[in-house]
């Protein structure tokens, strides 16, 4: 009976061991997706577009970011200047450098247009989620 008690007593610490090793593990591990963004300069007469890395800190930032993009409304036919856009997302995958989707996005005083490369057609969203939008990319106003 001592033999089971102490059996038990030592899978129960060592699955406590494991269990904290895999949850900083979890912690401290790369992102699926990395942010790289691009500020239109065509509107100032420069035809250039830097793109640099956005550095998001959890995943859950650019999940949000992805729910945001994947389920706005869809639009038939934005009333603005198509040629100048605000800012050009790309989502890149860390690992072997693959641009996974790019879109273009257009802030406005209510809210954002979006046009998603590989997808048909352009997404509006509301001001709040815009607004989130430019929090986690870290938006500068031009």
């Amino acid at each position: 009976m001592r033999k089971a008690y102490k059996f038990l007593i030592f899978a129960s610490i060592l699955a406590l061991c494991l269990g904290g090793f895999y949850f900083e593990k979890m912690k401290h591990s790369k992102t699926k997706n990395e942010i790289w963004i691009g500020y239109n300069y065509t509107k100032f007469g420069k035809n250039v577009i830097k793109f640099e890395p956005v550095k998001v800190e959890k995943q859950e930032k650019l999940n949000q970011l992805e729910e945001i993009f994947l389920f706005s409304k869809k639009i038939d036919k934005p009333i603005l200047d198509l040629s100048k856009y605000d800012v050009q997302l790309s989502f890149r995958s860390p690992i072997d450098q693959t641009v996974e989707y790019s879109s273009l996005l257009w802030f406005t005083n209510s809210g954002a247009i979006i046009k998603i490369n590989g997808f048909n057609g352009y997404r509006s969203i509301g001001i709040e989620k815009a607004n989130s939008i430019k929090n986690i990319i870290n938006y500068i106003e031009l």
